[in-house]
C-alpha cells in the first residue's frame, strides 16, 4: 500500500539575463549522467572563473556540519573508509565565516576538491559548496543558482515521490521550495538572488566565506537522487520578471480517504504575483490517469485576478467502491506565458479499506507478510487504536532501549535514524503500574508514526504502551497475537528461531514460543486478563500499560521483521461457568447437562465420581476437549455414565489451546 503524494507544479519566475551573463562555477554539465565511482579518475567537468578541471562524485556518508573538510580525498561506495562529506570547496581563501558565523573557516584552500557528494539520499539530505565572490561583481549584479539531479530511485516505483528542496545563501533561505520530482525529472530548479543576499559589496574578493546550500526533504518513498549538475552565473543586466504570474502553494495532499467515506476536497488557490497586468484563468480541465475520480467545484469562467490578489477553487474526491490509488492532472490555462499558457497540477489520493471492529483494541500492521520499514514520511502500513485508523511506518532498530521510551519518535534511517522499543499510542501517561521506579511520559497527544522494525541480537525487545478503556469489564480477557515474516541466518543450513516470552506490565504471561524458520505462517499469541493489568481501578486515562516481546535468538538467528501486533478484547470470557441444568435419561442412563457459554468459544468438559485430582481413583478426567458453543446455553450429553454410579460430578472450563 502507498501513499500517493498531490503536486501542484507551478509557473516559475523565469528570469533573462543577456549575453554578459557568465558562470562562476560550475560541478558537472546537463548530460543526465555523473562519474560517481569516487576514485583518480574524475570523469565530471567542473570550472571556476573560466578554468577547467575534473571532478569526481563519491557515495554520500551521513549529514555533517559546516565547514566541512576542503580537502576530502574520495573513495569508493562500499569502503567504509570513504571519505566526503556535505560541503565543497572551490579554491580561494576562507577567512571570515558567512552570514551570522558559529564555525570556524577553513582558511587557505589552494586548490578545488577533487571529489563531491553524489546525492541526496534521507539520511543526507544537504549539499554546500563553498567559494568566493570575484572582485569583478558589481553592487547591481544579480545571480541564479541552478541545480539539477537525473535520477530519483523509490521504494515503490507506484508512488508519486520527490525531494522537496529549498536553497540557502549565506545560511538564509531564499525563496520558496521547489520539487525535484518522479514524475518530471528533466527539469532543473534554479533560484534568483542578489549582491545583497551575500552581505553586499564589501564581502566580495578574497577572505569571505561564502556558501549556497541544498536542503532536502524525501516525500512519498524516495530512497535517493543523483546530483547531474550544479551551476553558479552572475549577470549585469536587470531580470525581467513574468508579467502576469500564476503562483499557488507547491504542494497539495488529499491524506488518505476511507472506503465509503465521505468525499473529500481540498482548496487550491492561485495568485497573481505579478505587478502590473491581469491574471486571465480561462480553462481547468482535468486529465491523466482517473480523471472521473475527481470533480472541480470551482467559481465560473474566466477568472480575472489583478496584481496581488488571489482566487480560489476546490477539487473534490469521492471514494468508490474498491481500495486503489488514483490520480490525475489539472490542466489550468491562462495568460501566463513562462510555461506556455498551461499550469499542470498534479492530484492524487489513497482511498483504503478502514478496520472497524470493536473486539480488537489496537493492532500496528496487518496480516500481509510484509511491511513498511522504510521510516520515511510515506507510513504504509495500517494502524489502528481504539476505533481509529492511522498509519505508520517501521524505522531500523538502533540498540536496545530502556523504560520509558520517546513517545514521538521521528523515524528516518541511517545513523540520524530516530527509533526506540517502545511505541505509544495516543492517551495520558502519568502512572507507573509496574512497581519500577521510570518516570512516565505524560500526555501523548497522536499515535506514534514510527515502530521498531525488528528483533535483532541486539535489540530483541519491543514495547508497546497503552490506555486500557473504561469500557473493558471484569470479566473480559485479552489476547496480544504477534507475527513475524522473515528469519534472517547467518548460516542458512543451521535451524534457529527467535524463542519469544510475553510480559504485561513487566509481568511473564504464559510460556515462550518460538517464532521458527521451519514455519515462518504461525503467529505467537497469549491470553491475559483484567487481573494482570491491575483490575478494573487500573482503566482509563493516566495508567502506563504496556505489553512487552521479548527475544532470545538461537542457532544462527540475525534478526526477524515484524509483519503486526495486536490486542484483541474477548468480551466475557472471564466470567463464571454455571451448570443451570442437569437430568438423566433413565432408560440410557445418558447425563444432559447446560451451562452459561461464550458462542464460539471451545470449552473442556471433565467427569469425577469422587472430585479427587486426575490420576486419583475417581478423579477428574477429561471427557471433551473441543466442545465449541453454538448458544449462550450450551447443552451436552454424556452417553451412559449413570450405569453402575450412585454419583457423579461435572466441571466445565474454557479449553485450553
Amino acid at each position: 500500500m502507498s501513499i500517493k503524494r498531490i503536486w501542484i507544479i507551478v509557473g516559475m519566475s523565469i528570469s533573462s539575463y543577456s549575453a554578459s551573463a557568465a558562470v562562476i562555477w560550475n560541478l558537472g554539465i546537463d548530460d543526465n549522467s555523473q562519474d560517481g565511482n569516487g576514485d583518480a579518475t574524475l570523469g565530471d567537468p567542473a570550472t571556476l572563473n573560466g578554468v577547467d578541471f575534473n571532478v569526481s562524485g563519491v557515495r554520500e556518508s551521513g549529514e555533517q556540519d559546516l565547514p566541512g573538510n576542503p580537502a576530502n580525498v574520495g573513495g569508493l561506495g562500499d569502503d567504509d573508509a570513504r571519505d566526503v562529506d556535505d560541503d565543497y570547496y572551490f579554491s580561494g581563501v576562507y577567512t571570515t565565516a558567512a552570514g551570522d558565523g558559529g564555525y570556524e573557516p577553513v582558511g587557505i584552500v589552494s586548490e578545488n576538491e577533487s571529489f563531491y557528494d553524489r546525492a541526496l539520499t534521507a539520511g543526507d539530505p544537504n549539499m554546500r559548496w563553498h567559494f568566493n565572490v570575484p572582485e569583478t561583481v558589481t553592487p547591481d549584479d544579480n545571480f541564479t543558482f541552478t541545480i539539477d539531479f537525473y535520477n530519483l530511485n523509490e521504494t515503490n516505483a507506484g508512488d508519486i515521490s520527490s525531494y522537496d528542496l529549498t536553497f540557502w545563501v549565506d545560511g538564509k533561505q531564499i525563496g520558496e521550495m521547489q520539487p525535484h520530482m518522479d514524475i518530471d525529472l528533466s527539469s532543473a530548479q534554479s533560484w534568483d538572488f542578489s549582491m545583497d543576499d551575500l552581505g553586499g559589496i564589501e564581502k566580495v574578493g578574497s577572505g569571505f566565506d561564502h556558501y549556497v546550500e541544498v536542503r532536502s526533504t524525501p516525500t512519498g518513498s524516495a530512497r535517493w537522487s543523483s546530483l547531474d549538475y550544479v551551476q553558479l552565473e552572475v549577470s549585469s543586466e536587470p531580470k525581467v520578471e513574468d508579467d502576469p504570474n500564476i503562483s499557488v502553494a507547491t504542494a497539495v495532499n488529499f491524506g488518505d480517504i476511507p472506503l465509503g467515506g465521505e468525499t473529500a476536497t481540498e482548496t487550491i488557490v492561485f495568485t497573481n504575483s505579478g505587478v502590473a497586468q491581469n491574471l486571465v484563468i480561462t480553462e481547468l480541465t482535468l486529465e491523466g490517469e482517473r480523471p472521473d475520480a475527481f470533480t472541480i467545484i470551482g467559481p465560473n469562467l474566466p477568472l480575472t485576478l489583478a496584481p496581488g490578489t488571489e482566487s480560489q477553487i476546490e477539487i473534490a474526491v469521492t471514494p468508490g467502491e474498491i481500495a486503489e490509488s488514483v490520480s490525475a492532472i489539472l490542466a489550468v490555462t491562462s495568460n501566463d506565458t513562462s510555461d506556455g499558457n498551461s499550469t499542470i497540477v498534479r492530484l492524487g489520493a489513497r482511498i483504503f479499506e478502514p478496520f472497524n471492529d470493536e473486539n480488537t483494541l489496537w493492532f500496528i500492521g496487518t496480516d500481509d507478510e510484509a511491511q513498511d520499514g522504510d521510516g520515511n514520511a510515506s507510513l504504509n502500513d495500517l494502524a489502528f487504536f481504539n476505533g481509529t485508523n492511522f498509519f505508520a511506518s517501521g524505522v531500523q532498530e538502533s540498540g536496545e532501549d530502556f523504560l520509558p521510551g520517546n513517545p514521538a519518535n521521528t523515524g528516518g534511517n541511517g545513523s540520524t535514524r530516530d527509533i526506540d522499543d517502545d511505541f505509544y499510542f495516543s492517551g495520558s501517561y502519568n502512572t507507573v503500574v509496574d512497581g519500577g521506579d521510570y518516570t512516565p511520559v505524560g500526555e501523548v497527544e497522536a499515535n506514534e508514526s514510527y515502530y521498531d522494525r525488528a528483533l535483532t541480537n541486539g535489540d530483541p525487545n519491543m514495547r508497546w504502551h497503552f490506555n486500557v478503556p473504561k469500557s473493558i469489564g471484569p470479566n473480559d480477557a485479552f489476547t496480544f497475537t504477534v507475527d513475524f515474516y522473515n528469519l534472517s541466518e547467518s548460516d542458512p543450513a543451521s535451524e534457529s528461531s527467535y524463542d519469544l516470552t510475553f510480559f504485561v506490565d513487566g509481568k511473564q504471561i504464559g510460556e515462550m514460543q518460538p517464532h521458527s524458520e521451519a514455519d515462518f505462517s504461525i503467529a505467537q499469541s497469549w491470553e491475559f486478563t483484567v487481573d494482570d493489568l491491575g483490575g478494573t481501578a487500573e482503566l482509563g486515562p493516566g495508567f502506563d500499560h504496556y505489553v512487552e516481546v521479548r527475544s532470545t535468538p538461537t542457532g544462527s538467528s540475525r534478526w526477524a521483521s515484524l509483519d503486526y501486533a495486536k490486542v484483541d478484547v474477548i468480551p466475557g470470557a472471564n466470567q463464571d461457568l454455571i451448570i443451570t441444568e442437569l437430568s438423566v435419561d433413565p432408560d440410557n442412563d445418558n447425563v444432559t447437562f447446560s451451562f452459561q457459554a461464550k458462542v464460539g468459544l471451545i470449552y473442556a468438559v471433565d467427569r469425577s465420581t469422587t472430585l479427587r485430582s486426575s490420576g486419583e481413583p475417581g478423579g477428574w478426567l477429561e471427557i471433551n476437549d473441543s466442545l465449541v458453543a453454538q448458544s449462550e446455553i450450551q447443552s451436552f450429553t454424556d452417553p451412559g455414565a449413570a450405569a453402575g454410579n450412585a454419583k457423579f460430578f461435572y466441571r466445565v472450563r474454557v479449553a485450553e489451546e
